[in-house]
């Protein structure tokens, strides 16, 4: 027979070869999570990427603010239809998280938004999508989550990436008003990345979206209203069929399921990989205005893609 500490030993060999597969199982686990979740975040950037054309169409004939509020509106309706009834109980906190992050997401908008109109699109593009240099930052010094150096490496192919995309280097570099309203924007989305990565995997995910939808959705509506009535300025709202076919798709799939994937694919995965993999939001713009549009992209801006693309495949095989 073994002898008592013989048994010991092999008790103790196998409470770490049990630990070992315990870590490993654990580890692959959260790899597939991550994956999973990452997959999801690039759904919605493609998603949002496809919105392009639509948005470019309707803003001809509704009021882009307006178009904000209208388009958030049936997104909270329909959230709220579908989700709300599976709520068992409302939790304070998370609604005023909800409420913050919808503010912080509605500021964005309308920087983004006004900016357009005093600077050019190729410039406010760029520097919107600034948001993946800035949300790095804001998660180290906020959440205490510092990247890895694949994700950094990431970071620097997208921002390059996105400078040949977006950016038209035969304008005049000149620093313009509607530049600093999009970079005010880009600290807002960057902002909500972050706030999404912090409360996201506290709170019922259902409230957050819900309460961040109709945050918006209101402080769009009023924004028109304070517009109209106060300062006197005339808004067009004159939607064809194919607007409002085009309002329902922005408000039911862009934004309603895309805050879902969102807040849920951010409990499992770091704010700088988001980042990251919305920065091939104006890749798949670019297929989409290609594809439906007809328009065409150059060498620059195809190695500017395949630069941000670079990017998010680094950070995702590497890390």
């Amino acid at each position: 027979m073994p002898l008592t500490g013989e048994r010991g030993v092999g008790a103790e060999v196998a409470a770490n070869a049990d630990n070992d597969v315990r870590r490993k199982e654990s580890w692959f686990k959260a790899a597939y999570q991550r994956w999973i979740a990452d997959g999801l975040l690039l759904l919605t950037a493609l998603i949002w990427g496809s919105t392009f054309p639509i948005v470019k169409e309707v803003v001809a004939r509704v009021d882009p603010i307006a178009l904000i509020g209208i388009r958030c509106l049936v997104a909270s309706l329909t959230a709220t239809l579908v989700a709300a009834p599976r709520i068992v109980g409302v939790d304070r906190n998370a609604v005023k998280a909800g409420v913050i992050i919808g503010l912080i997401l509605f500021s964005g908008y309308v920087c983004q938004t006004i900016g357009l109109e005093y600077t050019t699109a190729s410039k406010c593009g760029f520097i919107t999508g600034l948001s993946v240099v800035l949300v790095p930052v804001f998660s180290a010094f906020l959440l205490g989550k510092w990247p890895d150096a694949p994700s950094l490496v990431g970071v620097g192919f997208a921002t390059l990436g996105l400078a040949l995309l977006s950016l038209n280097f035969a304008e005049v570099t000149l620093i313009q008003i509607g530049d600093f309203l999009s970079l005010l924007g880009a600290v807002a989305f960057g902002f909500h990345i972050v706030t999404v990565g912090k409360f996201a995997p506290l709170y019922d995910v259902r409230i957050l979206v819900i309460m961040q939808l109709w945050t918006v959705a209101i402080a769009a509506l009023v924004m028109v209203g304070f517009r109209v009535f106060v300062l006197g300025h005339p808004i067009l709202i004159s939607p064809t069929g194919m607007d409002l076919i085009g309002i329902g798709f922005l408000g039911i799939l862009a934004t309603a399921l895309t805050l879902f994937i969102q807040n849920i694919a951010q409990r499992f995965t770091s704010p700088t990989h988001v980042a990251i993999i919305f920065a091939t939001e104006p890749v798949f713009a670019g297929v989409f205005g290609w594809w439906l549009l007809g328009e065409t992209l150059t060498g620059v801006q195809m190695i500017g893609a395949a630069l941000i693309l670079v990017g998010m495949l680094v950070a995702e095989i590497i890390s």
